[in-house]
Order: C-alpha cells, then structure tokens, then sequence
C-alpha cells in the first residue's frame, strides 16, 4: 500500500537487521525517490540498487547528505545514536530514532534539551505503541472498560541471537516497558529487577523487572534469550519467540498474544460471597481489533513521524515519554539488580505527563 507523499528528503543511517525492514517500509510508503541511504558495510548497499535506489543517493558516510535532506531515520547499534542524533538536530533535521535512543539519562536530557531550545521532531521508534491491539487496548483501559487497573504482564522472550551493543531488558523487554507506561498513563515510582549474565558478556541475557505504579498499579516484564518461545519469530532470523501481556483489571482483564494477533476479553471479577472472594464469570471473548504486520507497524510509525514534521505536533514516543523516562527507568533497573534492593524513582512534571494524551 503506498502512503500519502511528502516533499520532504530522508536520510536512513544504518542497514543492519532491522534497518532493512526500515528501507523496505519508506519504500512501501512510496517514498523511494526521496530516500538517501548511508551504511558503512558495501555489501549491505546492494539492497538499496534491489529496490531502485539511485546510485547518487548511496553512500558509506552519512555526511554526504546531512545537508540535502529534511529529515533523518537512525538504525545503527544503539551505542551510536546519541552522537547521531545530537549531530542531526543540531544541523535542524527532524529525527526518527530506534530504540533506546540513548544509552543513558544524561545524554537522553542533553537531546531532550535541543529539542526543548531549538524545535525539532524528536520521534523514538518503539513500534508496539503502533498495533491495533495497543490501540484498542489503551480506549479500553481510558474507556474503564477494564474496570480499575491491578495486574500487568509482560514476557518478551525466546532463543535468538544476543545483542552485542545492549542487553536483552534494554533491546526486547524496553518494548513492554515502554507499552505498560503509556497504558498506565504515567512512569512508575519504584522498580526491582533480577538479572542473570549467563553468557559472561557484561550484558544480561535473561531478566525479570517488577514496577510499582502511583496508581497501586503492579507490572512484571519478563525477557530473555534462554527461555523457549512459542512462535517463530517474524523478524529475526531462526529465532522463537512470545511476545504477550495480561492486562488485568477489576471488571475485566485482556490476554493478548502479539504473534498470532490474538486479543482476548475475560469478563471476571472477584465478590466477597459466604467467607470467601470467588470469581465471577461472565463471557470471554476473542476479540477482532486488527492485525499487523512488523512492517506494516513500522510504517505506521513512520507516518506519525511523518505527520508530526508537517504539523509540529508532539510524537506520542516523544523525546520525554520514550527518551529521558526510558533512559531514567533503565538505569534504575540496573541499579536494583546489582545492590538486590527496589530503587524509588523520581520525575519531573514533564516526565509525569509525558504519557498523557
């Protein structure tokens, strides 16, 4: 399907794993004869002459067209997307970034100033936000359908390849702990977390991190890449996976398996009867609320990008609610797994309400 046209010029930084699936969605958006494309390894520039990139717009350096294009989309190793964005909205470009946008707080507020002094389009591509299932998961919650919010789950886990830039909570579960906040509707004020390093890299490859809402609200998000997964993942290649959460309210709570697409409503609640709480059933249901794809979620994100750089509208993954509070949220949970103790958390009014709207 192709998208609404824009005039503006794009630079894609970066054709590793997923920064094809980038490529392939500005294309698939019809923005082909828009895009300039940089990535240091020669060999992974043959994709773009596949899908009809111009060999005018293929470089090994980025620095070659920072000054021809309007906007720029970075999808290289997590370790070098400060540097290429702080360079990017200095020079005036609007910025899509993949996640996490920085490796730390310090230099998540560095952006977060830039963007606050000089106005541009920061946008932190965390594409779960993006699925229907989210969307109609978060109505509910703000509908009350759901009655008041208790429990949320998170396991985003499976055999696949280790990350060498970040760790498996920083590069699978960051997802979830993104997704429970914006579902929440604000960050958590404590948070405890259990790492292993089985690997022996310096970076955890299995993790369990438990957060404590303002609301009473309880979260867990489990992810790793030594316990089995139930599918085949759709991006990674001859990896399992499970990517799926349990939102349990009052009335009401939601199965969702992103995988298979499936979203199920369980109308349950709890009432005090003779001495004891049982539960009281009414109808679980599968729910059709919309499908889509990895690249079709991409693409829904890039046209939010898109739509954001026309109308200066606030990205919903702004450079607060998926920058600064991600960076903040990360490092308490390494504290807490290395000293074994839960970490208080404390915000500003901004990161507050970054997740409201």
């Amino acid at each position: 399907m192709v998208g609404t046209q824009h005039n503006k010029k794009i630079l894609l930084i970066g054709l590793g794993g997923f920064g094809r699936n980038h490529l392939r969605a500005w294309c698939e958006m019809g923005m082909r004869e828009a895009l300039y494309v940089a990535e240091l390894e020669p060999e992974r520039l043959e994709e773009c002459r596949i899908v009809g990139i111009a060999e005018t717009r293929i470089a090994p350096d980025y620095c070659a067209f920072l000054d021809q294009v309007d906007v720029v989309d970075i999808v290289t190793p997590s370790t070098s997307h400060f540097e290429l964005c702080k360079e990017a909205l200095l020079r005036g470009k609007d910025v899509f970034v993949e996640k996490p946008m920085t490796m730390t707080s310090r230099e998540a507020q560095a952006l977060a100033d830039i963007v606050s002094e000089t106005g541009p389009i920061l946008q932190v591509g965390y594409y779960y936000r993006h699925h229907p299932v989210s969307q109609n998961l978060k109505h509910m919650i703000r509908a009350g359908t759901l009655g008041a919010l208790r429990y949320l789950s998170g396991h985003f886990m499976g055999f696949k390849r280790a990350r060498t830039d970040v760790g498996v909570t920083h590069t699978d579960g960051i997802h979830f702990l993104d997704l429970f906040n914006s579902l929440v509707g604000s960050p958590p004020e404590r948070v405890y977390a259990e790492t292993r390093d089985h690997f022996k890299r310096g970076m955890e490859d299995w993790s369990i991190v438990l957060f404590n809402y303002p609301d009473g609200t309880v979260a867990k998000v489990e992810s790793g890449y030594i316990q089995p997964g139930r599918w085949h993942d759709k991006v990674v290649p001859n990896a399992m996976t499970t990517k799926e959460i349990f939102v349990c309210g009052s009335e009401a709570t939601i199965e969702v398996d992103f995988e298979t697409e499936n979203f199920v409503m369980h109308r349950v609640r709890h009432e005090f009867q003779q001495t004891t709480w049982v539960p009281v059933r009414d109808l679980s249901q599968t729910i059709n609320v919309g499908t889509a794809s990895p690249l079709q979620m991409i693409c829904a994100e890039l046209r939010e990008f898109l739509s954001c750089t026309d109308t200066r509208k606030r990205p919903n993954c702004d450079v607060i609610a998926s920058g600064v509070v991600l960076a903040k949220l990360m490092e308490a949970i390494y504290e807490s797994a290395k000293h074994g103790v839960p970490i208080p958390l404390q915000w500003t009014p901004a990161e507050t309400t970054s997740f409201r709207g």
